[in-house]
């Protein structure tokens, strides 16, 4: 009876040996990716608040087609010929609404006080700026140059696929939706796609909590959050039936990740309520920043 003990002991030893590795591996790649999408998140958010992707997204709605992502001084004059049209100069109150604030950043940026109009020479000098806001901040990265770090981790074999074994947990939960062709492995192409999901979700996440944060009519008189502040768009867009809180049913018919659906309903009774998401929401703030604080220690 020893030796056969002994004969089984021998083989479980091994496996275990043999998994535990693995294991390690496979939590490390969770935690790689969920880190990987955070940091992207943040950078999304923070491009998506700068004065050019303002600016950008401002003039494309006011003038669709021909704005181009101005670099140089030159393209930036384009600009400000668009904003003049048959003028010398860019008079406030002849812009839109949008792009009276951009006015008004002008005006701030150079403390001009109280203008009615900015001349060319001063918008070269606002545009000199921005330049230089660009030089220092860098591009940001690339959400596909991240999602493909992310991709050659995971796969571990290096066959180019991610097989059903090399899959996150977030992923195995998506698997139905990322897997575009449904042949049981992922592409990069795929994961990229999946990997935009999970960094918009998540800057979704960020940019509530911000405004929760900043603005402090969300809260009422007795300081208690009002119904709906601090929950981004697609709150209110899932809550089909309006009670305040998403069931699993409406978050599927989305088609989102059911894994970030069970992470952030914190009582597990299957329902999303607004303050459910806006504590995992802080809760994620606060692991984010003790990881920062790791990482510079």
């Amino acid at each position: 009876m020893p030796h056969t003990a002994y004969l089984f002991s021998v083989p479980l030893v091994c496996f275990l040996a043999y998994c535990a590795p693995d294991c390690r591996a496979a939590e490390d790649q969770e935690q790689f990716e969920e880190k990987t999408v955070a940091r992207c998140a943040e950078r999304v958010l923070k491009n998506a608040k700068n004065d050019r992707t303002v600016w950008l997204k401002e003039l494309e709605s006011a003038f669709p087609g021909k704005v181009m992502n101005a670099n140089t001084e030159e393209e930036y004059a384009m600009w400000f010929a668009l904003l003049i049209g048959k003028s010398e100069q860019w008079h406030r109150d002849s812009a839109s609404p949008g792009l009276a604030d951009l006015f008004d950043r002008v005006v701030q940026r150079l403390e001009l006080g109280p203008v009615p109009s900015i001349t060319r020479e001063e918008f070269t000098r606002y545009a000199k700026r921005l330049m230089k806001d660009a030089a220092q901040a860098g591009t940001g990265g690339d959400p596909a140059e991240d999602a493909d770090k992310v991709f050659r981790v995971l796969d571990r074999n290096g066959n180019g696929e991610l097989e059903p074994e090399e899959l996150t947990s977030g992923l195995k939960d998506e698997k139905d939706h990322a897997d575009a062709d449904g042949n049981g492995r992922i592409t990069k192409e795929e994961y990229r796609g999946y990997f935009q999901r999970k960094v918009t979700f998540k800057a979704d996440q960020l940019s509530a909590a911000a405004k929760a944060n900043e603005n402090p009519q969300a809260r009422g008189s007795e300081g208690k959050p009002k119904p709906g502040a601090g929950v981004p768009e697609w709150f209110a867009t899932l809550d089909a039936d309006k009670d305040g809180q998403i069931a699993l049913f409406e978050w599927r018919k989305d088609s989102r990740p059911i894994a970030l659906f069970t992470e952030m309903d914190l009582n597990g009774d299957g329902l999303l309520t607004r303050d459910e998401y806006l504590r995992y929401v802080r809760m994620t703030e606060n692991k984010l920043k003790q990881e920062r604080r790791e990482v510079k220690e």
